[in-house]
C-alpha cells in the first residue's frame, strides 16, 4: 500500500508549486491520501502488539483527514504551509524508509561511525555485519530508527517551510540536524556499551533499560531543548504550531 503513500507526496509537491485556485483542492486530496496511508499501517502494528503505534497511526490518520477538510473548505493558508512541510520532510524521510539502497546505506553508515566512535574512546566493537554491532560478543543490531532521520527529517521539513532570512534558517539547521545526528551515534555508542558491558544485569537488561528508558528519556530531553533552541531562532515556526494548534482547537470546539 505504499503507493498511497508516494501519490500523496507527489500531490504535495504539485500544491506548493500550483495556482493558488488549484493548489487547496490538490492538497486537500494529497491529504486524503496520505491519511489513507496511515489509516492502514495499525494493521501492521497490530501484528506485532505494539498497541503505542496503532494508537498513533489512528490519530495521525485523524489529523490528516482533518487537514484535508479543513484545506477543502477554507483554504487556509496555513494549511499550504503545513502541506509544504508535510512534502519536504516527507520526500526525506520515506526516501530512507522505502528505497532499499538509501536504507542500506544510512544504517551501514551509522553504525559504522557508530564503532568508530567507541574505538576512539578505547571500547573494541566490532561492526560484525552491516547493520550489526557486537562487544564482548554481544550483538545490538542499528535499525532506521537508530538512525535519528525522522527527528532530522521533522526538523528539515519544518526550518525549510517558513518564511524567515536565510542566516536564521541556516543558523535553526545547524543547531537542529546535526546535533541530532551526532546525539544518535552518542546513544547507540551508550546502547552497545551498556549491554556488551552488562552494566544492568543480563545483556538483555541492560539493552532494555539503556535503550528503552535511558537512552528513551535523554532523546526527550534532548529534542525539548534543541526545539527550543529553534524556536529561538525561528520565531515563525512558534507562530506555525500555534495556528495549527488552533485548527485543531477549533475543531474540538465544533465537534463539541
Amino acid at each position: 500500500m505504499q503507493i498511497l503513500l508516494w501519490i500523496a507526496l507527489g500531490l504535495f509537491f504539485i500544491a506548493i508549486v500550483a495556482p493558488r485556485r488549484v493548489a487547496y483542492p490538490i492538497g486537500a486530496v494529497g491529504w486524503i491520501f496520505f491519511a489513507l496511508h496511515w489509516a492502514y499501517q495499525p494493521l501492521h502494528y497490530l501484528a506485532v502488539d505494539d498497541y503505542f503505534n496503532v494508537i498513533a497511526t489512528i490519530l495521525v490518520a485523524v489529523f490528516c483527514a482533518y487537514i484535508a477538510f479543513i484545506m477543502w473548505k477554507k483554504a487556509d493558508d496555513l494549511t499550504l504551509l503545513v502541506t509544504k512541510a508535510a512534502a519536504l520532510g516527507g520526500i526525506f524521510y520515506f526516501s530512507f524508509a522505502e528505497l532499499a539502497t538509501l536504507n542500506h546505506f544510512l544504517i551501514e553508515t551509522v553504525a559504522s561511525q557508530t564503532a568508530m566512535t567507541l574505538n576512539f574512546f578505547g571500547v573494541g566493537a566490532i561492526q560484525a555485519d552491516w547493520n550489526v554491532l557486537t562487544l564482548n560478543d554481544y550483538p545490538v543490531q542499528i535499525i532506521l530508527g537508530c538512525t535519528g532521520i525522522e527527528s532530522i527529517a521533522l526538523f528539515i521539513g519544518v526550518i525549510a517551510c517558513v518564511s524567515a532570512p536565510p542566516r536564521r534558517k541556516l543558523a535553526a539547521f545547524m543547531v537542529s540536524v546535526p546535533t541530532i545526528y551526532v546525539l544518535n551515534i552518542l546513544r547507540n555508542a551508550f546502547v552497545l556499551t551498556a549491554t556488551g558491558n552488562q552494566w544492568f544485569g543480563l545483556p538483555e537488561n541492560s539493552f532494555f533499560i539503556s535503550h528503552n528508558v535511558i537512552a528513551k528519556f535523554g532523546s526527550i530531553g534532548a529534542l525539548i531543548v534543541i526545539s527550543y533552541l529553534v524556536f529561538k531562532l525561528l520565531p515563525e515556526l512558534l507562530d506555525m504550531v500555534v495556528g495549527v494548534y488552533d485548527l485543531l482547537k477549533g475543531g474540538i470546539v465544533r465537534a463539541s
